[in-house]
């Protein structure tokens, strides 16, 4: 394989995580200029984490509030970025979500200039870090990656509001963040990418998140149980938003994402799999990744951390097991597609896609 060009995207212009850091947030506005703002807010997590703005509700910025309606598509992008134009907003903040920071970020890469603040009500995934939005259907079906040229300009991290997000969600977050050692280090092991100082930054922070994952996931997970915004707590929360958008922000292709993302793709075709979240789809995709690999080594050392989290081992897990080989076939092809799959230097076939899938069935069968 010879080092293709890839572009470096550190992250967010600006990052914090502490305790009252939302009281911040008029003078960082100021500090831009911004009088006018429009606030994308999702659903359940609003009444959270609404009490922590109260410095932003009590400023001179001029805000308008608007309802995420709970999809990442391109109906809900053009929604909000008409509701822009009609306020002149001058800056536009997310709090919310994977999908709704998703959103947000489409709307400040099409509307220039736009600031972006994203405030994440919950740490399931990289989507705040990341300078790329996934795209989907009204059905939650998965249609696209687009990647973005602006990033971020300011997120906060209060880990109270985080805290409060149900478990489900931080459990997701553990499965999305271990996926960035399993599917990049195929790639970042080898000759060619010992040369880059940032591909094999990205190789350090993926293998980062792995270990602070499977050696404190648990016990962040316990913390958040009883509300307590622990240490350990915090330390799996920024892993999981910040580090882990770091690996992909250094690797580009090389570290973005590859079987187990593509796999997660796949299986939003099934409506059965829709009220999983990403990460947990994610987490049985590794599995995939390293059946792909004959590593089953690897997947008898994670089998414990799994059943201890509840993450998905096999396609009963995610109450698809009734696939027929015909769909089976159709989710190998489904992956083969990808959008991040095909970038990432990462070679596969349907067929041997489609085996790893079959492989692992067999491996878990009767367990």
């Amino acid at each position: 394989m010879s080092l293709a060009p890839f572009i470096v995207r550190p992250g967010p212009q600006e990052y914090e995580c502490r305790i009252g850091v939302m009281d911040t947030l008029p003078e960082r506005l100021r500090a831009h200029g911004i009088k006018k703002a429009i606030l994308v807010h999702g659903n359940e997590s609003w009444a959270n984490a609404k009490p922590f703005l109260d410095a932003l509700f009590a400023s001179d910025v001029e805000l308008t509030l608007h309802a995420f309606v709970g999809e990442s598509t391109y109906a809900e992008v053009a929604r909000i970025s008409e509701r822009v134009q009609q306020t002149s907003a001058q800056a536009i903040i997310g709090v919310g979500s994977g999908k709704l920071v998703d959103v947000v970020k489409h709307v400040a890469e099409d509307i220039v200039p736009l600031y972006s603040v994203v405030i994440p009500t919950l740490a399931s995934n990289c989507a705040p870090w990341a300078p790329l939005s996934v795209m989907y259907s009204d059905e939650g079906v998965f249609e696209d990656v687009d990647w973005l040229k602006k990033q971020v300009g300011l997120l906060l991290v209060d880990p109270r509001i985080i805290v409060t997000a149900p478990e489900k969600y931080l459990v997701a977050g553990i499965g999305d963040t271990i996926a960035k050692w399993y599917e990049s280090e195929q790639i970042l092991a080898r000759k060619e990418t010992q040369a880059s100082a940032f591909l094999q930054a990205a190789r350090g922070h993926a293998y980062t998140c792995k270990q602070v994952m499977v050696e404190e996931g648990a016990q962040a997970v316990a913390d958040r149980n009883t509300q307590r915004v622990s240490d350990t707590f915090v330390k799996v929360a920024e892993t999981i938003i910040a580090l882990s958008g770091l690996v992909g922000g250094f690797g580009d292709a090389y570290a973005r994402a590859t079987i187990a993302h593509a796999i997660h793709d796949a299986i939003t075709a099934f409506p059965e799999t829709h009220h999983y979240l990403h990460g947990t789809k994610v987490a049985y995709g590794v599995m995939v990744n390293l059946a792909y690999e004959h590593n089953w080594d690897e997947i008898e050392r994670l089998v414990p951390f799994y059943t201890a989290l509840g993450l998905p081992k096999c396609l009963d897990d995610l109450d698809i097991g009734y696939l027929n080989e015909a769909q089976l076939r159709s989710m190998a092809d489904d992956a083969q597609d990808d959008a991040l799959l095909k970038v990432s230097m990462y070679e596969t076939t349907p067929a041997l896609i489609y085996q790893a899938v079959k492989d692992l069935e067999a491996h878990f069968a009767g367990k």
